[in-house]
């Protein structure tokens, strides 16, 4: 009689072994998939990076240059807040591949042309509240202690909305609008989506900020 006593044993050891192999080849799979994903993402940030933004668009190259802003903004009567911060915008915005003009401009309606007057104070670029607030009393908002923080800090909230990266560690409030920017399903790449609730609660907010955008290309 031929003796199979360990013939359970051995095809046991080959069934095994094949699950390991078609382990690893799943997993070599997902880790190809995620490299894959984020080669394409790292391809596309540079893409924007390198493309002139539309006239609705956030993302990309700005279409005015610092000049053009800097004597649209004196044109405007605007305080030393918006000038200083001018430059740091077009040295810092095009890093993370956000259009400096477009934040500029959104700066400049928020704080009125650096005049302020309302319940943010500088260096606050736009209007941002602290993390968790709902309030609108001036101790609710960020208060940046230089141009470039405040700066910073604008550039990293519209990378909340926008998918992009941030500068460095980003402020409270970033996690909050990027999870409510989540939750809606899509992301923020026109400046005709900022208004009705995203942003801002403002329904005329995105009108307000394409007419100074408007403006900015006359100057």
């Amino acid at each position: 009689m031929r003796d199979v006593s360990g013939a359970g044993e051995g095809s046991g050891a080959r069934w095994l072994a094949l699950l390991v192999v078609l382990a690893g080849l799943v997993c070599a799979g997902a880790l190809c998939a995620s490299v894959g994903a984020a080669d394409a993402e790292t391809r596309t940030e540079q893409a924007v990076k390198k493309t002139v933004r539309g006239p609705d668009g956030i993302l990309g190259k700005p279409r005015f240059g610092q000049a053009k802003v800097t004597r649209y903004a004196k044109s405007k009567g605007a305080t030393k807040y918006t000038l200083r911060a001018i430059p740091i915008y077009y040295e810092l915005a095009p890093k993370v591949g956000i259009a400096p003009d477009v934040l500029i401009a959104q700066s400049m309606l928020e704080t009125g042309y650096g005049k302020y007057g309302g319940d943010a104070k500088p260096w606050n670029m736009a209007g941002i509240k602290k993390g968790g607030i709902v309030g609108d009393e001036p101790e609710d908002f960020e208060q940046p202690r230089t141009a470039r923080a405040g700066v910073r800090m604008h550039i990293n909230h519209m990378a909340a909305y926008t998918n992009m990266k941030t500068l460095g560690k980003p402020h409270d409030r970033y996690y909050d609008a990027r999870r409510a920017q989540e939750s809606r399903g899509y992301w923020i790449r026109r400046v005709s989506q900022l208004g009705n609730g995203v942003w801002a609660t403002d329904p005329e907010y995105s009108t307000k900020l394409k007419r100074i955008l408007s403006e900015m290309s006359r100057a």
